[in-house]
């Protein structure tokens, strides 16, 4: 576990922590905002991620998901998502995150905590929040999350503790993003709020 960690820690580019206040500055399995996707895949696999573009939104950003061991050998996560906008031929990245799938309760609790005790001696700052996710009906599932504000964007590490009430398996996810992708996320992707 503690190794785990370690790599997380240093895939998320940590050693970039005290000197950074752009968004940029991070990656996630070497992968960065502002950078092209065309860097890692070719315009053929891009367009065969899988996306949420039969969801409802403003389509301004598409949300694209590849797996570890599918799309891209991964060193750390089971997954990630990257958000970039449908009509640039250049598929710039304006969110990253990686997401680690916990075998237990206490697994994903430990990852979480760790990950932000190591944040909060870079940005002591930022904000812990605890919200019911609206795709589990029973109210009975939990999202903490902590949260960076920088100049451009935010960093986000977050422990999705699911009901069983969903499919869905614990994980912890660490994100990185544009305050572009922020005001989206948190306007309904562009639809406003209901």
């Amino acid at each position: 576990m503690k190794r785990l960690l370690l790599i997380l820690i240093l895939t998320f580019s940590f050693q970039t922590l005290a000197k950074a206040d752009d968004v940029r500055d991070f990656q996630i399995e070497g992968m960065s905002i502002g950078d092209s996707l065309l860097d890692f895949f070719s315009k053929e696999e891009i367009d065969k991620f899988y996306n949420y573009d039969h969801l409802p939104s403003d389509m301004k950003f598409r949300i694209a998901e590849i797996y570890n061991g599918k799309e891209k050998n991964m060193s750390n996560y089971s997954g990630m998502q990257l958000y970039y906008k449908p009509k640039d031929i250049n598929f710039i990245l304006h969110s990253v995150t990686g997401g680690t799938f916990c075998s237990t309760e206490i697994e994903c609790k430990n990852l979480y905590e760790e990950i932000k005790e190591d944040l909060l001696k870079s940005f002591p700052k930022g904000k812990e929040e605890i919200h019911t996710p609206i795709d589990d009906p029973t109210g009975k599932s939990k999202s903490t999350y902590y949260g960076i504000e920088l100049d451009n964007g935010s960093i986000y590490v977050t422990y999705q503790d699911w009901s069983k009430n969903v499919e869905w398996k614990d994980n912890v996810n660490v994100e990185v993003s544009t305050k572009d992708v922020d005001k989206w996320n948190r306007n309904n992707f562009g639809l406003g709020f209901n």
